[in-house]
């Protein structure tokens, strides 16, 4: 099967990923962890550095690939000095050839940021931020472990438009110990006196090992029923629509022409690279994965190794597999002719059989050219994704 290439020399997205945190989250299973130790941050960020420097050095074709979207994500990148954001960035437009229209993006957490940070992360070319609330109400927030209050959280909302940042995302979530569905609603009409331009909307995963998981098994806490998580996206998904927002991606509402750039890089399976602790990439046709322990990543990167282990160059049913399962990620579905002009035939000559049984289900519909889930799909997008697996 002759499979084209992605478009890797068209355009990449880049991650940095920044572990540090104040606190770690009751629910959090990330590459994340406490941290004070200054000299520990800055070996970090010295190893972050000659990652990213050894990654140039050893792919020189990608000096002049555009990079259209550059996140920081975490852990909390507004937790540590503002120094490593605006270095790290510059370190990056050094390296790369970064475009004048990139999107910038750093995930901040309310009680973290302070009105110097926000100033220098906008000098330093940051144009959009992530805004990790969860939800409105106190007595959540003491619950999920997080670090910030109500009032911390408008706070930082406005010290971002104090700055002048206008395009920031807000994280709420649903599903948690003890939320009503008036708790959720609440929540997203509060978040209309600050008119974020994006909202990422999802539900509570319990990971095993992590204290909210081990709470909920002892009994401690109790998790809304599956129907009333249902009925919290769906409250959520009229009022958001309500309010003119675009639902274009399972857990993703923006207001029109501002979607996460970055993000519909992973759907669309566009080449982005991963660098820092536990960072993930996918780079002429390989995934790869960075080392998870702080001291092995530093060790690595200080002795001249390499941080990372690739996977092999994914074959075509894989690629195809991913490429079906990620897009209808996406609530505009996937084009059939798209899938044509990359892998050279239908996306029903390789999936027929599982394409039709879902549709038979009610939790895909196809209009002559796009596959997309159904409102039932949305409920039960996992048994979609898996068909494709």
């Amino acid at each position: 099967m002759n499979v084209k290439k992605s478009n890797q020399f068209e355009q990449l997205g880049i991650y940095c990923h920044i572990p540090f945190c104040v606190k770690k989250c009751a629910y959090c299973d990330f590459s994340s962890f406490e941290c004070q130790d200054e000299k520990m941050v800055a070996r970090y960020f010295k190893a972050l550095y000659q990652e990213i420097i050894n990654f140039a050095g050893q792919n020189k074709d990608t000096a002049l690939v555009p990079v259209d979207t550059i996140y920081f994500g975490g852990g909390t990148p507004s937790s540590v000095e503002p120094v490593y954001i605006e270095t790290t960035l510059a370190l990056l437009k050094e390296a790369f050839f970064v475009t004048d229209k990139v999107e910038i993006t750093i995930e901040i957490n309310p009680g973290t940021l302070t009105l110097e940070k926000a100033r220098r992360y906008k000098n330093a070319g940051v144009n959009r931020v992530s805004v990790g609330l969860q939800a409105w109400q106190d007595f959540l927030l003491k619950i999920l472990g997080r670090v910030h209050n109500q009032a911390e959280f408008i706070d930082s909302m406005e010290i971002l438009k104090t700055v002048g940042f206008d395009n920031f995302s807000v994280d709420v979530m649903y599903g948690l110990p003890g939320q009503k569905l008036e708790d959720v609603m609440e929540t997203v009409q509060e978040l209309m006196a600050f008119s974020p331009t994006h909202l990422s909307c999802y539900s509570l995963i319990l990971e095993d090992g992590t204290p909210m998981a081990n709470w909920v098994d002892a009994g401690q806490l109790d998790l809304p029923s599956e129907d009333d998580e249902r009925k919290m996206h769906w409250a959520i998904d009229r009022f958001l629509k309500e309010q003119g927002y675009d639902h274009y991606e399972i857990s993703s509402y923006c207001q029109p022409g501002y979607e996460s750039r970055h993000n519909l890089k992973y759907w669309e399976m566009v080449p982005y690279l991963g660098f820092g602790l536990g960072a993930h990439g996918y780079f002429k046709g390989k995934r790869y994965g960075n080392a998870n322990n702080l001291l092995d990543y530093c060790k690595l990167i200080e002795s001249g190794k390499s941080a990372s282990e690739s996977e092999p160059e994914m074959l075509p049913a894989e690629l195809m597999s991913d490429w079906m399962f990620l897009g209808l990620r996406k609530l505009g579905g996937i084009r059939d002719d798209l899938f044509k002009k990359r892998f050279g035939l239908s996306f029903f000559d390789q999936y027929e059989t599982a394409i039709n049984s879902l549709i038979n289900e009610g939790l895909l519909e196809w209009d002559g050219s796009v596959l997309k889930l159904t409102a039932m799909g949305q409920d039960f997008g996992n048994r979609v994704f898996a068909a494709f697996v």
